[in-house]
């Protein structure tokens, strides 16, 4: 049995970061249903997550893996589940996440097999954060396309500003109707519609997009979200953020990897030289005035001396 530390220096961040946050579920309330030490759950994740890096053109063969390591570690059924629930959950959030689509879509068919979704108490009777059900009709009553816009950009924010404490399972769920992708086709179908209303937005609701450079509007998304209390990398993946800004700005995305919104998030606030981050904060701070985010202001501000003092 290896170090602890061993699974968290690997060359792959994704699985650095995972392991960290399942460790701190063993030590916690919500510990999974097992007796067996985390030690072993975190080897076998190890093992089985780079056997799938290395094979992903082989999903049989990755399910073989699974059951192999299950057995070598004596793992029951419910220990199995809770080591192929982890390995969907950090192959959803993976950054070449199309590249994991065709061991994705195995594994999600053979955790079905095991457990079927339609049978978890969790699923069930759910206590998650949101209800699809209920957003579609609370949609629905609401008439004025703005005002739809609206709310299902409130809609994706909260999603992704809660995506840290979202369990594995939820995860799973929410991917399996589309969720993302039905608010994503809501808010395509909202624009089409005030096009055709030849809607002529007011000088104080004109979209102000355009005013923004990349490395400012990666800016105020990281700033919005540390105001929050969220770290990006630290409590939640930047890879959706990316992709929602690629949404809203209409720049065409071929890879995230490749994506400058993906790379900016990647090492925000300080991915320009200090001469040009001073002259960014001082461009977006203004906007966040404008609104009273006042605790945005203050870290915008504090960025703002240290710039100073790089000078």
């Amino acid at each position: 049995m290896k170090n602890l530390d061993y699974y968290l220096s690997t060359p792959d961040e994704l699985f650095n970061t995972n392991v960290q946050f399942w460790y701190f579920e063993f030590s916690e309330s919500n510990k999974p249903n097992t007796e067996k030490p985390f030690e072993v759950f975190a080897e076998a994740l190890h093992e089985v997550y780079f056997f799938i890096q290395d094979n992903l053109d082989k999903p049989f063969g990755c399910i073989e893996k699974i059951n192999n390591v299950s057995e070598t570690n004596g793992f029951n059924e419910v220990e199995k589940l809770i080591l192929v629930d982890k390995i969907l959950g950090v192959l959803f959030h993976h950054p070449e996440q199309e590249k994991q689509q065709k061991v994705f879509i195995q594994l999600v068919d053979f955790r079905n097999d095991l457990s079927p979704f339609t049978d978890d108490p969790d699923i069930q009777n759910p206590n998650w954060h949101f209800d699809f059900e209920a957003i579609k009709t609370e949609l629905a009553a609401i008439e004025a396309p703005t005002e739809k816009h609206k709310f299902l950009m409130s809609l994706l924010f909260d999603y992704l500003s809660k995506a840290y404490e979202i369990g594995e399972i939820e995860h799973q769920y929410y991917e399996s109707i589309g969720f993302v992708q039905w608010i994503e086709t809501e808010l395509l179908r909202c624009e089409y519609l005030q096009k055709l209303e030849t809607y002529t937005p007011t000088p104080e609701t004109e979209p102000r997009l355009g005013k923004y450079t990349n490395s400012q509007l990666v800016l105020i998304f990281y700033y919005f979200f540390k105001g929050l209390g969220i770290e990006l990398r630290r409590d939640t993946d930047i890879a959706p953020i990316a992709k929602f800004l690629h949404l809203i700005t209409g720049k065409k995305l071929s890879k995230i990897q490749n994506s400058d919104f993906y790379i900016k998030l990647s090492k925000a606030p300080n991915f320009n030289a200090d001469k040009s981050l001073f002259d960014d904060l001082n461009y977006i701070k203004p906007s966040f005035e404008a609104v009273g985010l006042n605790n945005v202001v203050r870290l915008i501000d504090n960025e703002i001396d240290l710039c100073r003092r790089g000078e």
